[in-house]
This record gives C-alpha cells, sequence and structure tokens, in this order.
C-alpha cells in the first residue's frame, strides 16, 4: 500500500533541490569565470592552467590567422584564448606578404595584435601628382592633403588632396604683402615649418640675405596670411601654432626666451620662460620645454600649461650643459607620461602635472631608463594612441612599448638626418637609404614598399588606402601612390 512522503521529507527533499540548483549555478558562474579569465584544463598534465586572450586584426581585414602552426577558424578581425607562453603567431592574406612575430602570452592578460600591416605583394602603382622640385613637404594632420614648395626660391606652394581616387594640385602664391621682397641680388629661400592643428594654416620660413621671418598662411584664404615676425616686431628663432587655438602661437625668441602671441591681434607676451634652449607643444593642454646651461653649468626641463603665463620645473640636471637635453610628453590611456632623455640616459615617468601655474607638488612615478649611448638626437612618443617612446641616435631607434613595458632596437641602413616619421601609431617608415621601407615599432616584419626613391618623406593618406612616396623621374619628381587595400 502506497503511503505520501510525510510533510517533513518533502521539505528535506525540496531543500536538498535547491542546495543542487544552487550548487550548479555557483558551479556555472565559477567555470564562466575561470573562462573569461583565461583559465584551461590541460589534458596532458591534469593542471588547471591560466592563460591570456589574444585579438588579432590585419590591414587589409579577413586574414589567415596561425598560432603555433595551427590555422584558426576565423580570420581577422579575431580573438582566442592562448596559454601563457611564446607563441608563433602569422597572419597571411592571398595577394599579400605574409606577417610573422613571437609573442609573449602573460597569464590574465589580453594582447592586442591589431596592428599587421600587410604589403601587396604586386603592388598597383600609380600617380599622385608630378612636380618640378620637392622642399620640405608637410602632409596635413588629417591625412587629407599634402603642402610643398617646388622651388625654394619662389613662393608658391603646391597644395595636393591626397585622400582621394584622383588627387588635384592646386599653386597658392603667397601675396607679396605677407612677406619681405629681397633687394636686387639677394635671393629668398622659403621652406614650411608645419600645420596647425586644424588643417588650415601654414607656418613659412622665410630666408633672405642674412635675414630671417616667418609668415602664417591661411590656405582657404590668402588674404588672411601675415608676416608673424614684422607684426610682432621680435627676432624669432622658433614659432609653432598653438595645438588648443590655430589664432595663438608660442614663439622663441632670437634671445631665448619663450612668449606667446595673438596672431589675430598681433600681440605678444613679456618672457614665459628664459633661457630657454628648444620648446615643442606635444599636445593641446602642454608646452615642454629645456633651457640652456646656466652660469653654473646647470639645465632643466620645465613645462608651461597652455594659456598660463607661470611655467614649472621638471627636473634639474648639473652635469651635462654640453650634453643633449630633451624632453617630450603625451597621454596613453589616459595616464600622463613625461619623457626625458639627458646625457645618455632616458627616462619615462607616469603622473600627473598640475596647472603650471600652482604650487602644487609634481608627482611622476619611474617607469623605466635605459641608455642611449651619445644621447638621443631625437624623442618623443608615437602619434594617435602615445604607446611607444621613442629615442633615436644615428642608425638606431629604441621604442619602449608603454602597453607591454618592453624595449626593442630598430637597426637603420643609414643615420637618420630628421626625426623618425611614423606611418601610423604602430609602424616607422623609413627612405633615408634611397628605398621605402616600413616595419613594426620592433622592427620586425620589414617590407620594402619602393626602390630608388627620393629621399623625403613617405606617408599614408587618410583612410589608409593609399602609400604616398617621392620617386625621380628625369627632371622631374612624381608622387607615387600604391593601393594598400584592394
Amino acid at each position: 500500500m502506497y503511503h505520501a512522503p510525510s510533510k517533513r521529507k518533502k521539505r528535506t527533499q525540496l531543500a536538498f533541490i535547491y542546495f543542487l540548483m544552487v550548487l550548479s549555478v555557483i558551479s556555472i558562474v565559477v567555470v564562466l569565470i575561470l573562462i573569461t579569465q583565461g583559465y584551461r584544463f590541460n589534458h596532458f598534465d591534469g593542471k588547471l592552467e591560466q592563460g591570456g586572450l589574444v585579438q588579432f586584426n590585419s590591414r587589409p581585414t579577413g586574414a589567415t590567422v596561425s598560432v603555433d602552426g595551427m590555422v584558426l577558424a576565423n580570420r581577422t578581425a579575431s580573438k582566442i584564448t592562448l596559454s601563457a607562453g611564446p607563441h608563433e603567431v602569422m597572419i597571411s592574406r592571398e595577394g599579400y606578404t605574409t606577417w610573422k612575430k613571437t609573442v609573449n602570452v602573460k597569464p590574465g592578460s589580453v594582447l592586442w595584435l591589431n596592428y599587421a600591416q600587410l604589403l601587396p605583394v604586386a603592388p598597383k602603382v600609380s600617380t599622385g601628382a608630378t612636380y618640378t622640385g620637392v622642399v620640405t613637404p608637410l602632409v596635413a594632420p588629417n591625412h587629407k592633403k599634402l603642402a610643398l614648395f617646388e622651388s625654394s626660391s619662389q613662393p608658391v606652394i603646391s597644395m595636393t588632396t591626397i585622400n582621394t581616387d584622383k588627387p588635384e594640385t592646386k599653386k597658392l602664391t603667397i601675396p607679396a604683402g605677407v612677406y619681405t621682397v629681397p633687394g636686387e641680388g639677394v635671393t629668398s629661400d622659403f621652406s614650411l615649418v608645419m600645420w596647425d592643428a586644424n588643417n588650415r594654416y601654414l607656418i613659412v620660413k622665410h630666408v633672405y640675405g642674412d635675414k630671417t621671418e616667418y609668415l602664417s598662411v591661411d590656405t582657404d584664404d590668402l588674404s588672411h596670411s601675415r608676416n608673424i615676425t614684422t607684426s610682432l616686431g621680435v627676432d624669432i628663432a622658433n614659432v609653432r601654432y598653438s595645438m588648443a587655438n590655430s589664432g595663438m602661437a608660442y614663439i622663441l625668441t632670437m634671445s631665448h626666451e619663450l612668449r606667446r602671441a595673438d596672431l589675430e591681434q598681433s600681440t605678444i607676451t613679456g618672457p614665459l620662460v628664459s633661457n630657454v634652449a628648444e620648446f615643442s607643444m606635444p599636445d593641446r593642454d602642454t608646452v615642454v620645454y629645456t633651457t640652456l646651461a646656466d652660469e653654473k653649468g646647470a639645465r632643466s626641463v620645465g613645462y608651461l600649461t597652455s594659456g598660463l603665463s607661470t611655467a614649472k620645473q621638471l627636473k634639474s640636471f648639473a652635469d651635462i650643459s654640453t650634453a643633449p637635453l630633451h624632453i617630450s610628453t603625451g597621454i596613453y590611456y589616459s595616464q600622463r607620461y613625461v619623457v626625458i632623455s639627458h646625457g645618455d640616459t632616458v627616462d619615462i615617468y607616469r603622473g600627473n602635472l598640475p596647472s603650471s601655474d600652482t604650487k602644487a607638488s609634481i608627482e611622476l612615478k619611474d617607469v623605466a631608463s635605459y641608455q642611449i649611448p651619445g644621447g638621443a638626437d631625437y624623442l618623443g612618443l608615437s602619434p594617435s594612441e602615445n604607446r611607444f617612446v621613442y629615442a633615436a641616435k644615428g642608425t638606431k631607434i629604441t621604442t619602449y612599448d608603454l602597453e607591454l613595458l618592453h624595449s626593442s632596437v630598430v637597426t637603420l641602413s643609414t643615420p637618420l638626418d630628421r626625426e623618425p616619421e611614423w606611418m601610423d601609431g604602430y609602424h616607422l617608415i623609413n627612405t633615408s637609404d634611397g628605398r621605402g621601407s616600413f616595419y613594426d615599432f620592433d622592427g620586425t616584419n620589414a617590407q620594402v614598399f619602393a626602390q630608388n626613391i627620393v629621399k623625403q618623406p613617405a606617408f599614408m593618406a587618410d583612410g589608409n588606402t593609399y602609400l604616398y612616396y617621392f620617386a625621380q623621374a628625369g627632371l622631374e619628381i612624381k608622387l607615387q601612390r600604391i593601393r594598400m587595400i584592394e
């Protein structure tokens, strides 16, 4: 005869079922957490191991990814969790060169391999423009147009659109009233210095005889161009547009004073910093500078917050009166980094730079320090994200990865005679040895894209479809371009 379970037994059974359900949910959550943190069960030794997530991408996308010889199911963009340790990665696509790199995956980390640049095996080369000469070519910050002088003796700027399938070139003649017309027998020498952040204005340096003047040329309306030197009434050693306001500029006078000028009102401040050797404005918020040696032989580096009138000293050095001294700064993932090259040493710091007119203390934490024999000639951070610090000397470019905290040395075939050039935020580009080549920030995946080219900058256009370079063609120079994405 069947007897129904007692209420007490039902409650016990129900509690046991709830317990199993809760335990199952907890187990599933734990497993999911372990999976998201990269944990996998190793069937060979029976251990639970933590790996790392690797994100792949390439330009162009749709490339095949192989890890340690095994082809992944998904093409770029893709991702996979790999065991901790070194792995051989290969990214390939039909019709393009293959990208290879040995990477080290750290437990619980995310490794971004999202910068593989593939070069067409048989690139389609076309001519974007033809010039009689090329003097100080400058690409606008938005990589949509190129400016240059075809002759340094003529006040005519050639402006070429580079982000279209059919580039067009127009001539901009600087009005005679903007620059000083030299006397008989005296020649002019025009060169470009920089674009403003809004891709409209150009600073032009004009040397005539033993005199130098700087011009601000409005490429949209030439009638609004002005002579910075004569309008301010100061002898200028260097001038840079403010990154925050194109109507403002920072001036280094011949007497080594750093001043700020209102170009529209033709006014200039008194000295903001004295005894300045060099300065730059890496971002819209900060001007950095180095000083000449004082009476005791000491030199210093410091900064000035944009728009303010009081500077703040960062570091002082007593023993490098004649040794190289440079400073740069940038923001990588909301973190401020400061890089100082003094003598043979490069120091990297992380922290905040309080407003330069306050008495707040500067708190910088050491990130890395390494040696550059002979001292760096060039120092800075890579464009876009500011992920890489670079310090260059002769044929060596030392890069430091702020993400992976690792340094690499790139060796060129000929010494640099200008700032290292970046094709984008991850790739260096070089034309100093008569051929065009680009390579990853660590020197790997070097790819030659052109031979026998003119020793002028090469660059990518907006959209990364075209790679431009200059090539000699008889008495002319052609602006050649490679279509990088088919």
